[in-house]
């Protein structure tokens, strides 16, 4: 008579069984602090490689009929409900699997447990991006922190892409912003949102300048309270100022550092090996530091490998004179064909701000939000002058 076969994953259960009965007898307040250290490292070490078997197995158990047989909507919803995760998590989860299969290294290193999950999703993403690239973020990954791995991941991505990517990878950021409220339990009111780097910026800058106006008042009046708490301050009477006050359309002007390699100033795109960046937020298109801020103080590092080859500091603010002298000129969008005649945005419409385009009424002309948009981040220009105007698409892309 035949022995009947090993169930799938015996040994897992039988481990899963060992350590069960290990951590019943477990008890922290029966063992020293050093004990405890020494445990402490063997129990990540167990969560990783946990982890590496959900990730090795999420794509093929995807295509089992388990999840269906259970009820579930898909294969995702079954494996949330069996991790007791969200469903976005194990979507993540599962995607990364599916990335895994065609990644031999990244599932060798996995299978030593030497990667957290979520080092391994940053890693899977960037190699099945740029497979040229898998040995030398896994070097990385392994010797860094997931936080700097992550940066890492984001930025050579980034070189990576062409000009028309990375004003596509801005866009695309751009559309999917958002501000999203809620009560949590306590009553509080909560709050996320995702904008662009440079929106970012912008608000962080007038928050940290209100928030040292109100840190000060505070120390005047002996109140003491965390730097999270002046924040939130800033942000409240930043936004609610502006409907009660006085002083008209007064606020703080933001500085903004931006370090870009001149190479790329040049080009319009970051190269590999190049940077441009909001210093302490993130990169951005070239484009973007070209049309940045309107009304802000830019600092522009311009270097060249390591040297800072110049440092400029760029004031974009119009003159009232001349502000309403364009007003005059360009009471609607300049762009034939649209009527738009609120909210309305002044451009440098012939020589770019960033190249060196003077801010003059020859140089100047007034746009609606959405065709200076498309002027600044999707190749369309606008020529000819006042009175003559024409909006141009941009040129076929030629991939020879």
């Amino acid at each position: 008579m035949n022995e009947a076969s090993p169930q799938p994953g015996e040994p897992l259960r039988q481990i899963s069984e060992n350590l069960s009965a290990y951590l019943g007898g477990l008890d922290s307040d029966r063992i020293t602090p050093s004990v405890a250290a020494a445990l402490y490292p063997l129990f990540a070490l167990l969560r990783r490689q946990a982890s590496a078997g959900e990730l090795l197995v999420a794509a093929k158990a995807a295509e089992a009929s388990d999840w269906r047989d259970c009820g579930h909507r898909s294969a995702a919803a079954w494996m949330a409900a069996t991790d007791g995760t969200g469903l976005g998590e194990a979507i993540s989860n599962l995607e990364t699997g599916e990335r895994l299969e065609t990644l031999d290294a990244t599932k060798d290193v996995l299978r030593r447990g030497a990667l957290s999950m979520r080092k391994a999703k940053e890693v899977a993403d960037l190699a099945v991006a740029i497979p040229e690239l898998e040995a030398e973020v896994l070097a990385y990954a392994e010797h860094g922190s997931w936080r700097t791995l992550k940066e890492y991941c984001r930025r050579v991505k980034l070189q990576w892409e062409t000009a028309p990517d990375e004003n596509a990878h801005y866009a695309a950021i751009h559309a999917g912003r958002y501000f999203r409220h809620w009560t949590d339990s306590d009553g509080a009111f909560k709050g996320e949102f995702k904008l662009t780097p440079d929106q970012g910026a912008r608000l962080l800058c007038s928050i940290d300048a209100r928030a040292d106006v109100l840190f000060d008042d505070a120390r005047r009046s002996g109140v003491h309270e965390s730097p999270a708490a002046y924040a939130a301050d800033a942000l409240v009477d930043l936004v609610t100022r502006c409907e009660g006050s006085t002083s008209g359309n007064s606020r703080t002007n933001a500085v903004v550092h931006v370090r870009v390699d001149a190479a790329a100033l040049r080009r319009g795109h970051v190269g590999w090996g190049e940077l441009c960046e909001i210093a302490g937020v993130g990169p951005v298109p070239v484009s973007t530091v070209r049309a940045l801020l309107p009304e802000a103080f830019v600092k522009v590092l311009i270097t060249d490998g390591v040297d800072v080859a110049t440092v400029c500091h760029v004031g974009r603010t119009i003159p009232a004179h001349l502000r309403s002298a364009i007003e005059e000129r360009d009471p609607m969008c300049v762009v034939p064909g649209c009527d738009v005649a609120t909210g309305l945005e002044i451009d440098h419409w012939e020589t770019d701000f960033a190249l060196g385009g003077p801010t003059s009424m020859a140089n100047l002309a007034r746009l609606c939000r959405f065709h200076h948009a498309m002027k600044t981040y999707q190749g369309f220009e606008l020529t000819g002058g006042p009175g003559k105007w024409r909006w141009d698409p941009p040129p076929p892309f030629d991939s020879s």
